[in-house]
């Protein structure tokens, strides 16, 4: 397959790293060799810059601090400059401090205040030359918009028989023809380059321009000012007569690397030029090309070709404020060298390179709109997040266009994967096998010319694409009857088209799909849009204790291992110790090398960091062997979830819409039982009023029972199970008495001998939902500086959370077949098969025809033979290429008959093909019918019901919708969605909904009622229409439908007959 073909084909973020390090190594200095001169005299004092010897400073800091969420880390590189001073016939040396910017690890990862952030890369306009035509006021203007990386932009446009040169920074306009008789391009010479040399078209306009120096003539110094401005963006000016030299040899700055060559020579159709664009040739090709637009000789290319664009990731947030930076940074310099003093000179040192002068790109990349929280659900959701990419900031744009998938972007940008809702279109993924070469994205296409088994591997961006008639990997449409030859779907030139088999240039199927998307089997069966929920709900899958193999994979599976998120080993030798917390090899030079394994760690949302070592001692591995997995692996294959026994069907109604069924044999099996982990950090607080807060166990507001696994001092222990109002930490705050406490406490010592303390309860309880055990507990003294800090003790608790299956979980298979938990059944109700089987989840047949999910049909048919021949399937090519035939019906048909000839088992037949007989439960009759009975793979997802919903709790609610709020930061309420609508609605609970969509949601006056019945045990009054529903009623209003509500009663009978 083309992923063993190809080194690069794995989609890791090495790509982007290596981008960063060049950014380090090269780019750095030569940008500061643009920006600094070599000597700066100011004050008669001389400034010398040593860029070649630019110096780079960093931190030191261990890995593992990020494991106990240090928010102090922050990993950065320190920018200096040695300079040296001549002051007075003396010499300073010294190394100038000119800005920090973050690291960035091995992994892509930004560390910002202990957390892991990505940077999220945009597409953006590539520089180079483009092409319009607008109509304006009965006038067709043909436009040339030269963009420079520079961000100037500047247009050439025909108009009426006249070409102008407009530039947007200045908003100034002049003759084009003018303009190039300043760089000194002549009439003969333009004669002599253009290809309408010869056309009166030409020659009237070069006569024309020339009454245009007279107008020029009159302010000849404005004009001459603005034309050495102009021309400064096309060439190097000769600064001892300020004109240009041979304008042949000129060569435009900012256009000069290979990808805007390319370019050029893909709009001009010639490719002369060796390392320089030939300036005079390349403006009188403009003004070809304009009059070619102008006569309808030719047309316009898209605007939004993925040629035209480019990826802008972090490095490019250094580059566009460098230049900003160091000229504050200089200017800082210099304004302070007054205070330069010899026999201080360590103070002006020290003042000029202190914290708070120098640009610290922390504190912009925490505000960062593209910079975000890496996803860390599971390792595919890792590797999802950080290759995101945005096509355009603004979430209302409505433009289509932009949202639209376009045949340049095939194998740049993934078909399917997007995001959902007003986004949608706007965010993008990269597909599976992508390189990132100077910004551009390069994707594989394999090429055999001579039509024979070899084929070569090549990577093309964008231009070169439109060069190939590419085909997709002998996807055959149908047999063409005339020719006797297949029929398959060609791209050339960002065209599609229906012709004859092309086998010399194609796309393998899993180069226009994401990793994601790879993961799924039968893809062609599936709906996109069910596709696209399957890929998400992937990356949202929350890593088991138990987990299974999938028994039909697609080897994307695989390839997943390859990514950073395993350990490797990095030379070969033998393992001499393995443990859960270290690996120890010797290699081939005695040398012993530890690998550290960051085993229960913490991810950025709360689930579960752990790596289990594959070799053992004595076992000699080899440079680049896995030697370590992550807790989403099994055997070098990513699997998050477990095979289970499915039937399409009802049970006691349970089903209704997507709501699941679930035998308790799941439960008790720990089948889909995940770990969280949780943290605390609480702090003993002492102020300037002498307040202190101490901890004790002995506070008499709490039980025993809620204080059995706290210390002596107060703290909880490690191991202890915590339930819900558990005490983790018994604390309380001493105050000074009042004046009135004063003389009661005086009083009761008198009376009692007992001394009164103003004391308040600070204690820390376990909330509702965040039951588990205490890992490990932590206790950091800061006994030297605690008057300034006010904490004289910090206490962290670690909890990890063990979750069961629940009602109001979520489940949910790889064809985006997702649903909520409403009934729990025993095993010994459920209906079974002849031999015995009980099914494991029990879900409605209905969803599957109403959204096309045929994929989940032939997996579970699939699956039944799997399990039953103890075999796992691999989709490959093979049988892919086929499924346009009847090829897969026959081999399911093969496969279902197997399992009859193996195992016996009468009930796969023809009469009722894929379907099983079942027993009823209960009473162990034969129920009527038969129903589809197979084996899928399932997962859970982290929408869990103890994060959604807390029973019968109202929380603060909108001052504008009157809706609850709904960030869990902000107290807010009840996530209720319509799956979870679904479930109550299969238990018949209508009260409940009742109370969900109205007392809890706007309807304000129903609120109250509610409430006066609680306090004041007034009577409750029937809840009237929510506001919901009155938004509905308008919005049938505007389309011209009038509702009303009418009651039904003796005086006006006529209704009942109208409503017959």
């Amino acid at each position: 397959m083309l992923y063993s073909l190809l080194s690069f084909s794995i989609k890791n973020t090495e790509t982007l790293v290596s981008n960063y390090f060049n950014f380090i190594k090269t780019i750095l200095k030569n940008k500061f060799y643009k920006l600094l001169p070599y000597s700066i005299l100011y004050n008669n004092i001389l400034i010398k810059f040593y860029i070649s010897n630019l110096k780079l400073t960093t931190n030191k800091y261990e890995i593992k601090n990020l494991n106990y969420l240090n928010s102090k880390l922050n990993p950065f590189y320190q920018v200096s400059i040695p300079i040296d001073l001549y002051f007075n016939a003396k010499l300073i040396k010294f190394n100038y401090n000119l800005f920090k910017f973050p690291k960035i690890d091995s992994e892509n990862n930004l560390i910002l205040n202990g957390l892991k952030k990505i940077f999220i890369s945009k597409i953006k306009r590539d520089s180079g030359l483009y092409f319009n035509i607008i109509k304006k006021n009965n006038f067709t203007i043909y436009k040339a918009f030269l963009l420079f990386n520079n961000l100037n932009l500047i247009n050439i446009q025909l108009i009426n028989n006249t070409f102008k040169i407009y530039n947007f920074k200045d908003k100034k306009e002049i003759d084009f023809i003018i303009f190039l008789h300043y760089l000194g391009i002549s009439n003969s010479e333009i004669i002599k380059l253009s290809k309408y040399g010869n056309s009166n078209f030409l020659k009237n306009i070069l006569i024309n321009s020339f009454n245009n120096y007279k107008f020029i003539y009159k302010n000849k110094i404005f004009y001459l000012k603005y034309l050495k401005q102009l021309s400064s963006y096309f060439g190097i000016i000769n600064n001892k007569n300020n004109i240009y030299l041979n304008s042949y040899t000129i060569k435009i700055n900012n256009l000069i690397n290979k990808i805007e060559k390319e370019k050029f020579n893909n709009i001009f159709g010639f490719d002369i030029r060796n390392n320089l664009i030939y300036l005079s040739k390349d403006l009188i090709n403009i003004l070809d090309y304009l009059i070619d637009l102008k006569f309808n000789k030719i047309n316009i290319t898209d605007l939004d070709n993925f040629s035209n664009k480019k990826l802008e990731n972090v490095i490019n947030i250094f580059l566009n404020q460098l230049n900003i930076i160091l000229e504050k940074r200089l200017k800082f310099l210099l304004n302070n060298l007054k205070k330069l003093n010899i026999n201080n000179k360590n103070n002006f040192i020290n003042f000029i390179n202190n914290k708070n002068y120098i640009y610290n790109f922390k504190d912009q990349f925490n505000i960062h709109p593209l910079i975000q929280y890496l996803d860390q659900i599971n390792s595919l959701s890792e590797i999802m997040h950080k290759f995101k990419l945005i096509k355009s900031n603004k979430i209302n744009n409505k433009e289509f266009a932009l949202r639209d998938i376009k045949l340049s972007e095939l194998g740049k940008l993934c078909l399917i994967n997007t995001s959902e809702g007003l986004n949608s279109g706007l965010i993008v993924y990269l597909p599976q096998n992508i390189i990132i070469d100077n910004f551009q994205i390069r994707n594989p296409i394999k090429i055999n010319k001579n039509y024979t088994k070899l084929f070569k591997i090549k990577t093309i961006n964008s231009i070169e694409q439109e060069k190939y008639n590419i085909s997709l990997d002998y996807k055959i449409i149908r047999k063409n009857k005339q020719l006797f030859s297949l029929n398959s779907v060609n791209f050339y030139k960002n065209y599609l088209n229906k012709n004859i088999l092309n086998q010399e240039s194609y796309f393998h199927e899993s180069e226009i799909f994401s990793l994601a998307q790879n993961l799924i089997p039968f893809l062609i069966h599936n709906e996109p849009t069910r596709s696209l929920m399957g890929a998400k709900m992937q990356t949202q899958s929350v890593p088991l204790i138990y987990k299974q193999k999938p028994l039909i994979t697609t080897n994307t599976q695989q390839i997943l291992s390859l990514k950073n998120n395993n350990i490797y080993s990095l030379q070969e030798g033998i393992i001499t110790y393995v443990s859960s917390y270290k690996i120890i090899i010797r290699d081939l030079l005695n040398r012993e090398i530890t690998y550290y394994l960051p085993n229960y760690n913490f991810s950025n949302q709360n689930t579960l960091i752990n790596y289990i070592p594959l070799v053992w001692p004595g076992e000699r591995v080899s440079s680049g062997q896995l030697i370590a997995n992550s807790q989403d692996f099994i055997d070098n294959e990513f699997s998050i979830g477990n095979n289970c026994f499915i039937l399409y069907g009802s049970y006691l109604g349970y089903d209704f819409e997507d709501a699941l069924i679930i035998n308790k044999n799941l439960i008790n099996n720990n089948i889909f039982t995940s770990l969280h982990l949780d943290y605390y950090e609480i702090s003993c607080l002492y102020d300037i009023n002498n307040y202190l807060e101490i901890t004790s166990n002995k506070i008499p507001k709490y039980t025993k029972y809620a204080k059995r696994n706290l210390d002596n001092f107060g703290i909880i222990k490690e191991g202890s199970k915590i339930l819900k109002d558990d005490v983790l930490i018994g604390k309380i705050k001493l105050y000074n008495l009042t004046k009135k406490q004063e003389s009661l406490g005086k009083f009761l010592f008198v009376l009692f001998g007992y001394q009164l303390r103003n004391i308040k309860d600070t204690s820390i309880l376990v909330s509702s939902g965040n039951s588990g055990r205490i890992a490990k507990i932590e206790l950091i003294s800061n006994f030297n500086n605690f008057k300034e800090l006010n904490n004289y003790l910090k206490i962290k608790i670690f909890v990890i959370k063990q979750r069961l299956l629940e009602i109001g979980d979520k489940l949910w298979g790889r064809y985006g077949n997702k649903g909520v938990i409403s009934h729990i059944a025993n095993s010994v109700d459920l209906p079974y098969t002849e031999d015995s089987i009980t099914p494991d989840i029990i879900t409605t047949s209905i969803g599957v025809p109403s959204r096309m999910n045929l994929g989940q049909l032939y997996e579970s048919l699939f699956g039944l033979n799997c399990y039953y021949l103890n075999k796992r399937l691999l989709l490959n090519t093979n049988l892919n290429n086929k499924l346009g035939s009847n090829y897969l019906k026959t081999l399911l048909y093969n496969y279902l008959k197997e399992i009859n000839l193996y195992k016996g088992i009468s009930n796969f037949n023809s009469y009722n093909f894929g379907k099983t007989q079942l027993f009823n439960g209960k009473t162990g009759k034969m129920l009527k019918g038969t129903n589809l009975f197979g084996t899928v793979f399932y997962t859970k997802l982290i929408h869990m019901v103890k994060d959604k919903i807390h029973y019968r709790t109202i929380g603060p609610y909108s001052t504008i919708t009157q809706q609850p709020l709904k960030s869990r930061s902000k107290k807010g309420g009840q996530r209720f969605g319509e799956m979870e609508v679904w479930a109550l609605e299969a238990f018949g609970a209508a009260y409940n909904l009742k109370e969900l969509f109205t007392f809890k949601s706007d309807n304000i006056k129903a609120r109250f009622n509610l409430q006066e019945y609680l306090l004041y045990n007034l009577p409750l009054k029937n809840s009237i229409l929510s506001e919901s529903f009155y938004l509905v009623l308008n919005h049938l209003k505007s389309l011209a439908l009038n509702i009303e509500a009418l009651i039904i009663s003796e005086k006006n009978k006529d209704l009942k007959n109208l409503i017959k």
